[in-house]
């Protein structure tokens, strides 16, 4: 039973990151531009106003895609068929085993215990870079399968994008790790549960007080306020990893020169896209799990709600209700990130892929450097301060 609930929800969430991405990035490529209007698209007049056309239906859009999925393939003969799908397979099971790496649900009833994960891993940060290194490798065979020559430049620019990425990724985790002492992703959210330990030791400066009123009003330990120079690095990292090496750019509407797909099918396109969507909601999953706390609340006490409803109704169903309400605010989380890319996607320039590497190798990996040596410095300073105590 735990293991179904566990996998619903697991869906739940995927589908609602999935429909999310889809919804923003068809609002990018519609939204009207006031300060070029030659650049909004056409509207229809009907009965003398202008009138939304069919495609911004969703039902419509629906039929239409439908439609191209079931016609009649086209097969391109220099294509290796046989690589594509395994690669395809590689890629989507790669992203479903981050998925299951995630706490989505937290713990029953947000009490102390075992997580409620699909895969709890001692080393979990390991086994999300090996996640990210197969779907770097799927991405880099897909483009070797195809016949064009742009698309192999495409897988080029993809393993460029790993080789820098990982890099930087690494080094951005490791001052996570070393905060929580552990590599286990369930640690590593736990460790985010408690208040911020700096406004703790200032109210105990001011008094009885001041540490009641900020007992009442916690700010939370999320690394996003403790780690802020992480948490960017991170994004920085993930970006990288994240960004889909195809030919079309969903949010402007433009097909480039170099990239996958070129060649592509209406079938082969939707799992590219597909891919690509996972991958974005991967990598929001992952940033709410370990810079926002996963789904926790720093206002709300779970096991204060459980025991306030036990008389009533009993243990289950608050433990329940409590669950659901994690799931809820991962959920939230992961929308609200998916939001935030969207929007610095849709309002910063796009770089070109020399510039991005030179920016993450010769900027972002020495202020990794400095910063992971930052941290563990303040960590040896505050063991010491522990065991002098």
């Amino acid at each position: 039973m735990t293991s179904a609930f566990i996998v619903v929800v697991w869906l739940g969430v995927a589908l609602i990151g999935l429909a999310s991405v889809a919804v923003f990035e068809r609002g990018s490529r519609t939204r009207a531009r006031p300060d070029r209007p030659e650049l909004a698209p056409p509207r229809a007049l009907w009965g003398g106003g202008p009138l939304r056309p069919p495609s911004h239906a969703a039902t419509a859009r629906a039929l239409a895609g439908f439609a191209r999925l079931v016609r009649r393939r086209t097969r391109v003969v220099d294509h290796r068929r046989g690589l594509r799908r395994l690669s395809r397979a590689l890629g989507c099971g790669a992203l479903v085993l981050g998925f299951g790496l995630l706490p989505i649900a937290g713990t029953w009833g947000g009490a102390a215990g075992p997580p409620l994960l699909l895969l709890d891993l001692e080393n979990g940060l390991v086994a999300i870079l090996l996640v990210l290194l197969a779907l770097a490798f799927a991405r880099i065979a897909i483009g070797l399968s195809e016949r064009s020559a742009w698309s192999r430049i495409g897988a080029a620019r993809q393993a460029s994008r790993a080789i820098a990425g990982t890099a930087l990724l690494v080094l951005s985790a490791m001052p996570l790790a070393i905060d929580a002492a552990s590599l286990r992703i369930h640690d590593l959210v736990l460790d985010q549960q408690h208040s911020l330990w700096p406004v703790a030791g200032l109210a105990r400066l001011f008094g009885p007080d001041v540490v009641a009123r900020l007992e009442a009003w916690p700010v939370p330990a999320w690394n996003l306020f403790t780690q802020p120079l992480t948490a960017v690095l991170f994004a920085a990292a993930i970006s990288l990893w994240v960004a889909s090496p195809r030919a079309d750019v969903p949010a402007a509407g433009a097909v480039g020169v170099a990239g996958l797909g070129l060649d592509g099918d209406a079938t082969e396109l939707y799992w590219i896209r597909v891919e690509a969507r996972l991958a974005s909601v991967f990598a929001a999953g992952l940033f709410v799990t370990l810079f926002l706390g996963a789904g926790g609340l720093p206002l709300l006490d779970p096991q204060g709600l459980v025991e306030r409803a036990v008389p009533f109704v009993g243990r289950g169903v608050p433990e329940a209700l409590v669950t659901l309400l994690h799931v809820a605010v991962f959920a939230g989380k992961l929308v609200l990130v998916l939001f935030l890319g969207a929007w610095v996607a849709r309002t910063t320039a796009t770089s070109r892929d020399d510039r991005s590497l030179r920016l993450a190798t010769r900027r972002l990996l020495p202020v990794a450097w400095a910063n992971l040596l930052l941290v563990a410095a303040i960590a040896l300073w505050l063991e010491g301060l522990g065991a002098g105590a």
